[in-house]
């Protein structure tokens, strides 16, 4: 049977967020190596071929399986207003064909060996994967090497293109009230920045996105000295390392590589709140807490905070507004970050009979609590367990590895940090939590969305 790309996989960084307000975990890890060196942590090692390509491997014999992932460092951040979508218009063009591979050929000669091929945009990186039988494994560098260097992009194809795209937009976004009320939130708590948007685009910006647009970013961008190759499973480095070459050696770098500058937010003195009125059955609030980049030391407190605030029935804003205020129907909050910025992300869905300040005053207090509430041992205890429970849960699928891996060399640069994913949330205190609340959780760094029904 074909693999097939469907929206809810390829736009997987998209649906994440809408559910981060309902019952949240978002854990990103950061790991890494050394740029022109072979290093070894466990059983992973890494290397860089001439051309600038960071080759990373992690063996696991224990299935005859592989997943090799090929990521760039471009995504949404890359775009300007305008060409909002552009990514991921390219993203959805590598599945169009190439010079030597016609239009979803990738995706069915992966299929026919009995593997599934994917891929994602987001705001900092776009990736492509796929998990294949390990002895099929030169298959899937064949591939990726053929369309980093040769894709044919044409006015007819991304005619076609682009109303998946839409499609996609509208179903993940536009007609989801959370959609709409994160795309304001998104809009106003970065405004002037890239991250203003979501790798999803902007309707009318994706009319007028043209092949040219998409040849230019990806001459720009789709680059081996702009990527990183990761593979993991039932392979050994040296094979990896010396495909990674016969391959991917032959391609020319690309010296102009556009600088990645890092973005940075206007400064904010008071909160910022925007209403939207739409035909909804439910009010929502949603409020974001800005936080610093991905690799800030803050962020396991800030995880765990969040999870105190948020993870399971018994998390302190469900008790408080759903249990014991009786003014929610739900309510959660989470770090949601990127390489630069960050948001702590909070948002109640209550009925239309409640007064929308007393709501917006609960979420908030609950959180700023944090500030001076004690946090007691078995509540601190819980919280690490469950984000550390994740981070291993999340390595299980080699899927799951190479996607830590990538994350954590485009975020923090640094994949060391893969074997200390355990403990990562190991030493954060109570008195920590209380640092970062009183640090970041003030309503001068606070953006308001309410989002309310149409009589």
């Amino acid at each position: 049977m074909q693999t097939k790309r469907t929206p809810a996989r390829t736009m997987l960084f998209f649906v994440i967020p809408m559910l981060l307000v309902i019952v949240a975990a978002l854990v990103i890890y950061y790991f890494v190596t050394q740029a022109g060196k072979t290093s070894v942590v466990g059983a992973v090692q890494s290397t860089q071929l001439g051309n600038g390509l960071k080759v990373i491997v992690y063996e696991d014999h224990s299935a005859a399986i592989a997943s090799v992932h090929l990521w760039y460092r471009a995504g949404s951040r890359n775009e300007v207003m305008g060409k909002r979508g552009l990514a991921h218009l390219v993203e959805h063009m590598m599945f169009k064909g190439s010079k030597s591979v016609g239009p979803e050929d990738h995706v069915r000669q992966i299929d026919q060996v009995g593997g599934i091929a994917n891929a994602f945009t987001r705001e900092d990186v776009t990736g492509y994967f796929q998990t294949l039988p390990s002895d099929k494994l030169e298959l899937a560098f064949k591939l990726e090497a053929e369309r980093m260097q040769n894709l044919v992009l044409t006015e007819d194809k991304l005619k076609a293109e682009r109303e998946v795209v839409k499609e996609e937009h509208r179903l993940l976004l536009q007609n989801q009230p959370i959609g709409i009320v994160l795309t304001k939130f998104r809009e106003v708590a970065f405004k002037g920045t890239s991250y203003a948007w979501t790798a999803a685009g902007d309707m009318s910006d994706l009319d007028s996105v043209t092949a040219n647009d998409l040849e230019i970013f990806y001459k720009q961008y789709y680059a081996p000295n702009n990527a990183i190759l990761i593979v993991a499973g039932d392979v050994k480095n040296n094979e990896i390392f010396a495909l990674a070459k016969k391959y991917f050696g032959d391609i020319p770098k690309n010296e102009n590589v556009p600088a990645s500058i890092p973005i940075q937010l206007a400064t904010q003195s008071d909160i910022q709140e925007e209403a939207l009125t739409l035909p909804v059955q439910l009010p929502i609030i949603l409020g974001g807490y800005r936080l610093p980049e991905a690799k800030n030391p803050d962020l396991p407190a800030l995880e765990v905070a969040g999870t105190i605030l948020s993870a399971g029935g018994s998390a302190r804003l469900r008790q408080k507004l759903v249990h014991d205020q009786k003014i929610a129907i739900q309510a959660a909050g989470i770090p949601l970050v990127y390489r630069d910025v960050g948001v702590f992300i909070a948002a109640a869905f209550y009925t239309d009979d409640k007064n929308p300040q007393e709501v917006k005053e609960a979420l908030l207090s609950e959180i700023e609590k944090l500030k001076t509430d004690t946090i007691d041992e078995t509540e601190l205890q819980k919280a690490k367990n469950q984000l550390t429970a994740g981070q291993v849960f999340a390595q299980d699928p080699l899927a799951g590895v190479a996607q830590a891996i990538g994350q954590a060399e485009i975020f923090y640069g640094d994949y060391h940090e893969f074997s200390k994913a355990a403990s990562r949330y190991t030493s954060v205190t109570a008195e920590q939590i209380r640092a970062v609340a009183n640090k970041y959780f003030n309503r001068k760094n606070l953006t308001i969305v309410v989002l309310t029904p149409e009589k």
